[in-house]
């Protein structure tokens, strides 16, 4: 008599849990962090740890009011916040940081069901909102003086290299202007497996290709490393629970979020501001990829992976 074992999928696991998936996040972006911290100052350190702290305490005041049980079984505040406060600069009010963590945590996470029903990205519409209540974000506060150095955005005509660019001497938020550091993150959640690797790649080349095609090649590359783009695709972009699960519809999603990128960063006056309100944008329609790109299952016959006692 033959057995067959019946499961739902997925039926392939790649090893990882939600959990360890977090703790990779976590270890990844204090890398960023870090050197945010060290190019910054200890004012880069206090406007992520406030952010950590609104998150931890919005989630805790979520389940006081709705009586439920509150338990820090994963670091999913600490990614949420981590990701926020990198996004921001340094001299953010401090009562942007409160209000946009209150709002990715309390609002966006848990009242749409907490860990894993989330319709958007927390991080994301917390950096929206924080978008909306200060527009100077839109060139990250213009500029900022230190060891009696300024940094001028190159939004405010602000003059830079792609050297600096690279190393993050440059005015950006906290973890986002270093994009070596960020490609260094990439790297090893693409090997833990936490991002599905392609969606930024495949984001990086749309927006290099219509960035070229708009403004030249020259300009286009200055403009992708100039601001949050790279951060988002890495960070944001691929977050599991927000981006398509078909092989075409993550192609897609990555492609729209780059050309449309490329379109509102190189000709729009919204700056930064408005590559957060694309990749929110994006975020909104990846469940209409999912829905119609969708392989149907196609019965041949047969069976396969039975299981014989």
């Amino acid at each position: 008599m033959e057995r067959f074992v019946v499961m739902n999928s997925p039926f392939v696991h790649s090893g990882n849990d939600v959990n360890k998936m977090f703790i990779y996040m976590a270890v990844a972006l204090t890398i960023p962090a870090v050197y945010g911290i060290i190019f910054f100052g200890i004012q880069a350190a206090f406007v992520i740890l406030l952010s950590l702290a609104t998150c931890l305490l919005s989630e805790m005041l979520f389940n006081l009011v709705t009586k439920k049980k509150f338990k820090v079984d994963n670091f999913s505040f600490f990614v949420t916040g981590m990701i926020l406060a990198l996004t921001l600069p340094v001299e953010v009010p401090f009562y942007v940081v409160i209000g946009s963590g209150f709002f990715s945590i309390f609002v966006v996470k848990q009242v749409f069901g907490g860990l894993g029903f989330n319709k958007f990205n927390p991080a994301l519409c917390g950096r929206c909102l924080a978008g909306v209540i200060v527009p100077a974000l839109a060139s990250e506060l213009y500029e900022f003086t230190l060891n009696e150095e300024t940094y001028t955005s190159l939004a405010c005509g602000g003059e830079n290299s792609i050297t600096n660019l690279l190393s993050g001497q440059a005015v950006g938020g906290i973890g986002t202007t270093c994009i070596v550091l960020i490609f260094v993150c990439a790297f090893i959640l693409a090997y833990t497996k936490v991002i599905d690797v392609k969606i930024p790649i495949i984001a990086v080349l749309s927006y290099f290709v219509v960035g070229t095609i708009s403004v030249g090649y020259e300009n286009a590359i200055m403009n992708m490393f100039s601001g949050s783009f790279v951060f988002i695709c890495v960070f944001m972009l691929t977050d599991p629970n927000t981006s398509p699960d078909t092989f075409l519809g993550k192609i897609l999603y990555a492609i729209l979020f780059g050309v449309l990128s490329a379109l509102v960063w190189n000709n729009g006056s919204l700056g930064e501001n408005s590559l957060f309100a694309v990749a929110l944008a994006v975020n909104i329609v990846a469940p209409i990829f999912d829905k119609y790109l969708e392989i149907k299952p196609v019965a041949r016959g047969g069976y396969r992976n039975a299981y014989k006692k």
